[in-house]
C-alpha cells in the first residue's frame, strides 16, 4: 500500500485548536490531481482550503459540520483506487456535532481491513506504555482515546460534551435553525472558560469627560476625540502595579504575565477579534495610536498574523462609537479582567468603566483601587487642570482676558509689531 499523502488538520491558528470541515469536493476513491482542492476547513477568521499535494485517490476520513483537532487525519491520498476503502472511514471519536457513543460508531464503520493509521498522539503514548500496533489490527484509525481505552482509562469526552451542553428543543415550524461559525463556537468556549465557573463581577465608575480631549488630541494624529489611547496608555502603566489584573487563574495556581501586553476587541462585520498591543507599557500615546491603526487596518485586510491575536494579558472593549451607555464585559480566557468603555453622556460629559474580574485571581477591593487611580488618571486630562497660571493675561489685539476665552485652547505667545513679547488669541492668530 503506497500513502502518498496525509492530510491532517493544520495549525493555522493558535486560537483555533480545532477546525470544521465545511465542504469535501470529491467523493471516496475519486481520482485527484495535484493542485485540486479536496476539502475546506473552517476557521475562527475565514476559510481554509486543502490542497492536493500529488496526482492519487482520495480516501476521506471526516464528515462535514464535523470538528477535528489539530493534527488529526482528515484525508490520505492512495497510489491505487483499490486501496481505499469503499466507504468514508471516520476516526472513533465523539464529535460535538454528532454525539454518537464509540460502540455505535464501530458497528456502522466495520471491520478494516487495510492499513491502520495512528494519530501523534497515539503513537506518542504507546510509545511511553510500550505498546504494539498489533493490539489495534482491524481498526481503520488509532486515536490517543483508543489507547487509553486498551490502557483501561475511560474518557468519555463526547459524553462529557453531551452532557454539559443542554439543548433546547427546535420546531422547525415556528424557528429556523442555523449552525455556529466556527467563529462563534471558538467564541462561546473561549468566554465560557471563565464564566463558567460564576466567579466573576463588575465593578463600574464615572469618568467627567469636559474638556478632556483639548489636550489628548494634541498627542493623536487621526484618532482624535477618542478614549482609547489614552485608556491603554494609562491601563497599562497602572497594570504593572495592578498585577493581579494582568494575570489569569490556570485551575490551581496563579500565572502573572511578565509584560503588559493590551488587547483591544474589534468587530467591524469580519467577526469578533482582539488584537494584541505588545509592550503596551512602554510606549507613547502616538506609538499606541499608530499601532491600532495598524492592527485595524490588517484586520480589515485579512492579514492578521498568529502573533497580533495571541498572548494579550489584558483586554479592552470600547463600545463608545455604538452610544451605549454601559455594558458588562465578558473576561476572555487566559485573562483576569477585561475594561469595558462606554459612550460618553454629550449633555452630561461623563461616560462609564466597567471592569469584569475573576474572584479566583483577586478581589473587588483591588479592581476598585484600580478603576479609582484609572478614574483619577484620565480625568487629569481634562483643560481646567492646565490652565495659565496668570488667567488676567490678555491678547494684544482683541484685549480678551484667558480666563475669558471660551475656546478652551489657550493663548500664543507672540512678538508684536513692536518686537514686544505678547500673547494673542487663537481667533486673532486666524484672523477672524
Amino acid at each position: 500500500m503506497a500513502v502518498l499523502q496525509e492530510i491532517k488538520v493544520p495549525l493555522i491558528s493558535v486560537n483555533d485548536t480545532s477546525l470544521t470541515v465545511v465542504n469535501i469536493l470529491f467523493a471516496q476513491a475519486d481520482k485527484v490531481k495535484q493542485g485540486d482542492i479536496v476539502l475546506v476547513f473552517e476557521t475562527s477568521k475565514t476559510t481554509y482550503d486543502v490542497v492536493a499535494e500529488v496526482d492519487g485517490f482520495i480516501a476521506y476520513q471526516c464528515v462535514l459540520d464535523a470538528d477535528y483537532e489539530v493534527n488529526e487525519m482528515v484525508a490520505t491520498i492512495f497510489s491505487e483506487k483499490t486501496e481505499v476503502p469503499e466507504k468514508v472511514v471516520v476516526p472513533e471519536k465523539q464529535h460535538a456535532a454528532h454525539f454518537m457513543e464509540a460502540d455505535n460508531l464501530v458497528d456502522a464503520i466495520g471491520t478494516w481491513e487495510g492499513e491502520t493509521l495512528f494519530s501523534p498522539a497515539a503513537i506518542e503514548l504507546m510509545l511511553s506504555e510500550g505498546m504494539s500496533k498489533t493490539l489495534f489490527k482491524g481498526k481503520d484509525f488509532v486515536s490517543k482515546n483508543d489507547v487509553l481505552q486498551k490502557l483501561g482509562i475511560t474518557t468519555k469526552v463526547g459524553l462529557q460534551k453531551s452532557e454539559a451542553i443542554k439543548l433546547l428543543p427546535t420546531d422547525t415550524e415556528k424557528v429556523i435553525v442555523k449552525k455556529l461559525s466556527s467563529n462563534k463556537k471558538r467564541e462561546i468556549e473561549y468566554l465560557s472558560q471563565v464564566q463558567s465557573t460564576g466567579l466573576t463581577s463588575t465593578v463600574n465608575t464615572v469618568i467627567e469627560t469636559e474638556g478632556i480631549f483639548v489636550h489628548i488630541n494634541q498627542s493623536l494624529q487621526i484618532l482624535k476625540d477618542s478614549l482609547l489611547p489614552v485608556i491603554i496608555y494609562e491601563t497599562a502603566r497602572l497594570l504593572e502595579k495592578y498585577k493581579e489584573l494582568n494575570a489569569y487563574f490556570t485551575g490551581n495556581a496563579i500565572a502573572y504575565y511578565k509584560q503588559v501586553d493590551i488587547g483591544f476587541a474589534i468587530d467591524i462585520d469580519k467577526g469578533l477579534k482582539v488584537l494584541r498591543i505588545p509592550a503596551a507599557a512602554i510606549k507613547s500615546m502616538n506609538e499606541l495610536e499608530q499601532d491600532i491603526l495598524t492592527l485595524s487596518n490588517k484586520y480589515l485586510d485579512d492579514q492578521l498574523q498568529i502573533e497580533d491575536l495571541t498572548d494579550i494579558s489584558f483586554t479592552i472593549t470600547d463600545l463608545s462609537a455604538e452610544g451605549v451607555a454601559f455594558f458588562k464585559p465578558l473576561v476572555n480566557m487566559m485573562n483576569s479582567a477585561i475594561l469595558a468603555v462606554s459612550a460618553i453622556d454629550a449633555k452630561l460629559n461623563r461616560c462609564m468603566l466597567s471592569v469584569s474580574f475573576d474572584h479566583r485571581v483577586t478581589e473587588g477591593k483591588l479592581v476598585a483601587q484600580f478603576l479609582n487611580e484609572l478614574k483619577h488618571r484620565l480625568e487629569s486630562y481634562q483643560s481646567k487642570y492646565h490652565q495659565h497660571p496668570n488667567q488676567n493675561i490678555s491678547c494684544f489685539k482683541c484685549f480678551k482676558k484667558l480666563k475669558d476665552d471660551l475656546s478652551d485652547v489657550g493663548f500664543s505667545k507672540c512678538i508684536t509689531p513692536k518686537g514686544e513679547e505678547a500673547f494673542i488669541c487663537q481667533s486673532c492668530l486666524k484672523g477672524f
